[in-house]
């Protein structure tokens, strides 16, 4: 109970800084990925260089091109007008809520997410890349063609409500986000050429996939700044977990150098009893004199209720439940005073 404070707050801080450590090495392992990674062009060329890779593909690459669906494109539910390839419908709550002391505090919950995608490929010219499970990509750049938010008309019941349980709605916000038609985007992936073409898909080996407006550049340039932000993150909660772990080692030891302080103290306590009893002790005394588990020291404690004087003040200290010459349950014991 003494560090219980102190151990709760390194608990949650090394949680902080497990998070943060794995996203740092995450992203630190992506950018390091994304600089050693080629930049292609889309182009007649592509093809031949496939053909003469190891299993007719590329790991992780990045091309740039125009956005083209195959088949019919997708129209915007909200916005009828505007066409693409990648479509998500967000419901999302605002609300408020009762904070920890009491406070009332602003609150997002996404409600509902529906996505929509049909094949489409990336266009040079008259080249093209197909993107195989854009929805998937880590990174996904989408324009946002309609939002709406309506407020709550709420009724008195539903005030006293919320005052009761500590949430009450505010409003619902309807999100529209689309990959449009003819967005020219870079993409970053799996590159693989069988029969039916040229595919970009997420890497095999679980690296991430990036569907963005930005070019590599920017792109290198926005990891590098999370990255940085990351370690920040990581050195100020690693700060936090030495001092922690610093005032934790530093009770524990001001508790044992106590402990160790007193059991010294004790030892002189008891050397020194012991001594002055050697100082009073008669010069010779019988069997029937000495203590009956030692045998050294003379009786000096009667054990209670069976009234047996019996043991030492040493082994008095010792000796607990059962008399050692009846077996009899000790309730008690006190000095005994032979002559």
């Amino acid at each position: 109970m003494e560090y219980i404070q102190e151990a709760v707050l390194l608990g949650v801080d090394l949680l902080v800084l497990g998070i943060c450590s794995s996203q740092y090495f995450k992203l630190k392992k992506n950018l390091l990925l994304l600089k050693d990674a080629p930049q292609l062009q889309i182009d007649g060329q592509l093809t031949e260089r496939l053909k003469k890779e190891p299993e007719r593909k590329l790991g992780y690459v990045v091309i740039r091109g125009s956005v083209t669906p195959i088949g019919t494109a997708l129209r915007s539910a909200m916005s009828p007008s505007v066409t693409g390839v990648l479509q998500t419908m967000t419901l999302t709550e605002h609300r408020v809520a009762r904070a920890m002391f009491g406070f009332w505090q602003q609150e997002k919950q996404i409600i509902h997410v529906s996505a929509n995608e049909i094949p489409f490929k990336l266009v040079n010219g008259k080249y093209g890349v197909e993107i195989v499970n854009g929805l998937s990509a880590e990174l996904l750049d989408m324009d946002t063609v309609y939002e709406n938010y309506e407020p709550s008309s709420l009724s008195v019941f539903d005030h006293l409500f919320g005052l009761f349980s500590g949430v009450r709605q505010k409003g619902l916000q309807t999100t529209e986000e689309m990959l449009r038609d003819g967005s020219f985007i870079t993409a970053v992936g799996e590159l693989e050429f069988d029969d039916t073409g040229i595919r970009l898909h997420p890497p095999s080996d679980g690296s991430p996939m990036f569907l963005t407006t930005a070019t590599k550049s920017t792109l290198l340039k926005r990891l590098q700044e999370a990255k940085s932000s990351t370690l920040l993150k990581v050195i100020l909660s690693g700060t936090i977990s030495v001092v922690l772990i610093g005032l934790i080692a530093r009770k524990f030891y001001k508790r044992k150098k106590q402990e160790w302080e007193e059991q010294k103290l004790r030892k002189q306590l008891e050397a020194s009893r012991a001594e002055r009893r050697a100082r009073t002790r008669p010069p010779e005394l019988s069997e029937d004199q000495l203590c009956v588990v030692c045998v050294v020291n003379p009786k000096e404690v009667i054990c209670l209720p069976c009234g047996h004087v019996c043991l030492c003040e040493n082994c008095a200290q010792r000796i607990n439940d059962n008399c050692p010459v009846c077996r009899a349950v000790i309730e008690t014991k006190a000095a005994a005073f032979i002559t």
